[in-house]
């Protein structure tokens, strides 16, 4: 009677081949559409992980003498390595394959990779899938993107606050707010120029800012900004990683940065301008007030706490900068 029901139960070695072809057959998915999307330009980093495990990054502008900016390579590791665990699927014992980095940073000699642990971010719910993140579709699809993307950031708990901001902004925020609790030498005029810089940018045009009249280069300018944009490169690698929550438009460096008008804006920080005169009158009170209940709720207990919450309430209140710098010397091109 029950001969054929018999013949059709499933042994455990069927399981656990039937279990490894979808395990391929996932991988295979994944690395179609990551390849088609690498051809295209449409995401950064993502392929050369998810196929070959490997990263490089061979140049960098540094300053060998700073001692107060880690290495641009080392400020953004914990990022990737979130970024890694999202692309990459941790084993039955729950550990990830590693990553080779080839990241160019003073005192590494580049002889053999940075074997690197990737490390989940705290995600509520764990961190979704890539079939998820990059196949499915709905407003909880389009939620979990943006919260997974800011959990690479340590920034998960703030997403109502930056869903408020337009998105170059957001993702500006992100960057600065991730710097802030990275670099803790930061000055109070480095973030008023990084904050006037922001506010100012949407209001020139290409002109103006070709037009531009600056001294002559300040190295730590160069070197921040120079920090800036690599983190803008992290920014488009967790986007591609996450599914897109952003646009890559929004992300790219000529939407939020020129170096121009941060070196003017360094240099009038540093000088203890108005911050009438370093805005421009570009003050918006939407912004600089969910600026601020994003800044003060996230930065709370993390180094430079003291001096972000300065420059936060400086802003709205459009007082001079506190006169606290450093000087820093010797730059070098890797």
């Amino acid at each position: 009677k029950y001969s054929n029901f018999t013949r059709m139960q499933t042994t455990p070695s069927q399981i656990g081949k039937e279990i490894q072809l979808s395990h391929i057959v996932h991988l295979a998915i994944k690395l179609k559409l990551a390849k088609e999307q690498h051809i295209q330009s449409e995401n950064y980093c993502v392929f050369n992980i998810l196929s070959h495990g490997v990263i490089d990054c061979s140049n960098s502008l540094e300053d060998d003498y700073d001692t107060e900016i880690p290495g641009q390579a080392l400020i953004y590791r914990p990022a990737r390595q979130h970024i890694y665990s999202i692309l990459l699927e941790s084993g039955k014992d729950g550990t990830y394959p590693v990553v080779k980095e080839w990241f160019v940073y003073f005192g590494n000699p580049l002889k053999q990779p940075d074997l690197i642990q990737p490390v989940q971010p705290s995600v509520t719910g764990g961190t979704p899938n890539l079939k998820t993140l990059w196949l499915a579709k709905g407003p909880d699809v389009e939620k979990q993107r943006y919260s997974t993307f800011l959990a690479c950031f340590h920034l998960q708990d703030e997403m109502e606050e930056l869903q408020a901001l337009e998105a170059p902004v957001a993702g500006f925020c992100c960057l600065l707010a991730y710097l802030m609790m990275q670099v803790s030498s930061l000055s109070l005029e480095d973030l008023n120029a990084f904050l006037a810089l922001i506010l100012c940018l949407k209001g020139k045009s290409a002109a103006q800012l070709t037009g531009l009249q600056v001294q002559t280069g300040i190295i730590v300018a160069v070197h921040l900004g120079a920090v800036l944009i690599r983190g803008l490169t992290t920014l488009l690698m967790a986007n591609s990683a996450c599914g897109f929550p952003f646009r890559m438009d929004d992300l790219m460096p000529w939407t939020v940065f020129d170096g121009k008008l941060f070196q003017e804006k360094y240099q009038q920080s540093h000088r203890d301008c108005s911050m009438e005169e370093l805005l421009e009158g570009n003050v918006s009170s939407h912004f600089l007030l969910v600026l601020q209940s994003f800044m003060i709720s996230n930065m709370f207990g993390q180094g430079g706490t003291r001096v972000l919450l300065s420059t936060v309430h400086c802003t709205v209140a459009s007082c001079p900068g506190s006169g606290v710098g450093s000087a820093r010397l010797g730059a070098r091109i890797y």
